[in-house]
C-alpha cells in the first residue's frame, strides 16, 4: 500500500517538477539579458493574500510563481495583506507605483487592488498581473487556465502561466464595473468613494448559501455541496431579489458617456521594462474624439422589474475569449425563480461540479452600459436578516447601486 502511494505520489510530483523546469528555463532567458550601467532592474509589487484559498496562498506562491519572477531579473517586493481592505488602501496611498503590481490572492484581492489604482488621486496607472492562488479565481482562471479539468498539474500550469505572463509582458486593456452607493434610508451617509471590480456583482440564494461553506469544513472537499444540501430547504437566503432596475444600452463611446470615459484615463505612464530598450517602439495610437460622436440612444434609460432568486451582472472579462464582442458592454443575468428546493439543489450542486458560479438559469439576459439596482427591501433594523450582494466574491450589504462600465480601463498581462 505504502509503496503504491509512493508511486502515485512521485507520478504527479515529476510532471510538475518538469513544468517548473520548463518555465524557469524560460524565465532565466529575460534574466540572463545584461542591462546597461544606467539602468535598473524592474520592480513589481506583489500582494499577497496568505489567508486566501484556506492559508495555502503563500505556499502556493512561493512554489510555483516567485522563482520565475525571481530568474526573470525583477526586483519583488511581497506586501501580505493582513485585513479587509489592507491592498486596496495601500495602493491607493502608494507614493510612487512600482512598474507594476502582482495580486496573488482570490478575486477579492484582485478588485481590492484595482479598486486602490482607480482612486488614486495622481491619476498614475501601472499594469496588473493576476496569479491564481485564491479559492476564487474567476478572471485568472478565464485568462490562464488552459484546460477544464481540476487537479494540481492543470493548478500548477495556470499559476505558472500567469507568473511568467508578467515576465513575457504581453498585457491587454481590460473592462472596468464603478460601483457606487446611492441614497437610501438605511445609510445616514452614503460611501463618498466607489468600489470597482473587474468580474461581476451577484445577489441571491447561491451566493448566500456559497457563503456558508466553511461553516461545514469537517467535510473536507465536499464542504460546498453540503452547505447547499443543509441549507437549500430553510428559506432563510434571498430567494426573492425584488428591485426595480434602470439601465441604459451599451455603447461604443459618444458625446453622452464621454465624461465617463474621460474622467476614468489615466493620466501618467509607468517606465517601459528594462529589455524594451531592444524592441522597436510601438507608434501611440490615435485617439476616439468621442465629444464629436453622437449615439442617440446612448442616455435613454430602460426601466424593468425583477423578482429572481438570483442577480448576476458581469463583465466580459470573465467570458471566454471567443464570447466577447466589440463593444463594451455589461451582461446582467436575470434568473428564474425557484420551483422547488430539490431543483434548486439539484442545479447548484451542477454548478459547483462544473466550477460554472456564473453560470445561473436566467429568465433574461440584458446587455447594459450602465445600470442603477434599486432593491424593494434593505435591512433597516438588527433584528432583520443579513442581506449581501458579492462583488468579485467579497460581500458587501445590499444597498440601491449604480453600476457604470469603464470599457478598457485598467491594463493587465495575459497569456
Amino acid at each position: 500500500m505504502l509503496l503504491a502511494a509512493a508511486e502515485t505520489a512521485g507520478t504527479v510530483k515529476s510532471p510538475i517538477k518538469q513544468l517548473m523546469r520548463h518555465y524557469c528555463t524560460e524565465a532565466s532567458r529575460y534574466g540572463d539579458v545584461q542591462i546597461g550601467v544606467n539602468q535598473r532592474l524592474q520592480k513589481v509589487l506583489v500582494l499577497l493574500n496568505p489567508a486566501a484559498n484556506r492559508k495555502s496562498s503563500e505556499e502556493d506562491f512561493h512554489e510555483y510563481c516567485e522563482p520565475i519572477l525571481h530568474l526573470a531579473g525583477f526586483e519583488v517586493e511581497i506586501i501580505k495583506t493582513d485585513s479587509e481592505g489592507h491592498a486596496r488602501r495601500y495602493v491607493e496611498e502608494l507614493a510612487v507605483l512600482p512598474d507594476a503590481i502582482i495580486v496573488a490572492g482570490g478575486d477579492g484581492t484582485v478588485s481590492e487592488a484595482v479598486s486602490g489604482l482607480k482612486r488614486r488621486t495622481d491619476g498614475a496607472q501601472c499594469p496588473v498581473g493576476v496569479l491564481p492562488v485564491g479559492r476564487t479565481n474567476t478572471l485568472a482562471n478565464t485568462l490562464f487556465r488552459s484546460s477544464e479539468q481540476t487537479n494540481t498539474l492543470e493548478d500548477v500550469r495556470a499559476m505558472a502561466n500567469a507568473a511568467y505572463a508578467v515576465v513575457a509582458g504581453k498585457k491587454e486593456k481590460m473592462d472596468v464595473m464603478k460601483i457606487e452607493v446611492l441614497p437610501n434610508e438605511a445609510d445616514e451617509k452614503v460611501p463618498e468613494k466607489p468600489v470597482y471590480a473587474v468580474g461581476m456583482l451577484s445577489w441571491g440564494a447561491f451566493r448566500d448559501i456559497l457563503s456558508l461553506r466553511d461553516k461545514y469544513w469537517y467535510t473536507g472537499s465536499l464542504r460546498d455541496y453540503t452547505a447547499f444540501l443543509f441549507n437549500a430547504f430553510d428559506g432563510k437566503h434571498s430567494w426573492n431579489c425584488q428591485a426595480k432596475v434602470t439601465f441604459t444600452e451599451p455603447c461604443a463611446g459618444c458625446k453622452d458617456c464621454y465624461k465617463d470615459l474621460q474622467q476614468e484615463q489615466p493620466k501618467k505612464e509607468q517606465p517601459r521594462r528594462w529589455w524594451s530598450v531592444f524592441l522597436p517602439k510601438a507608434k501611440p495610437a490615435q485617439g476616439v474624439d468621442y465629444s464629436k460622436v453622437i449615439n442617440d440612444r446612448c442616455s435613454v434609460e430602460h426601466e424593468v422589474q425583477i423578482e429572481p432568486s438570483e442577480l448576476i451582472l458581469q463583465t466580459m472579462n470573465i467570458e471566454p475569449a471567443g464570447d466577447r464582442n466589440d463593444k463594451p458592454k455589461l451582461s446582467l443575468k436575470v434568473g428564474t425563480s425557484v420551483d422547488s428546493s430539490f431543483s434548486f439543489l439539484g442545479d447548484s450542486w451542477s454548478r459547483l461540479w462544473k466550477r460554472k458560479y456564473i453560470d445561473c438559469i436566467t429568465e433574461k439576459e440584458i446587455d447594459v452600459r450602465k445600470v442603477e439596482i434599486l432593491p424593494a427591501k434593505l435591512k433597516l433594523e438588527d433584528s432583520e436578516p443579513d442581506l449581501f450582494y458579492s462583488i468579485d466574491n467579497e460581500a458587501y450589504d445590499v444597498r440601491p447601486v449604480r453600476v457604470t462600465l469603464l470599457p478598457n480601463s485598467v491594463e493587465m498581462f495575459t497569456f
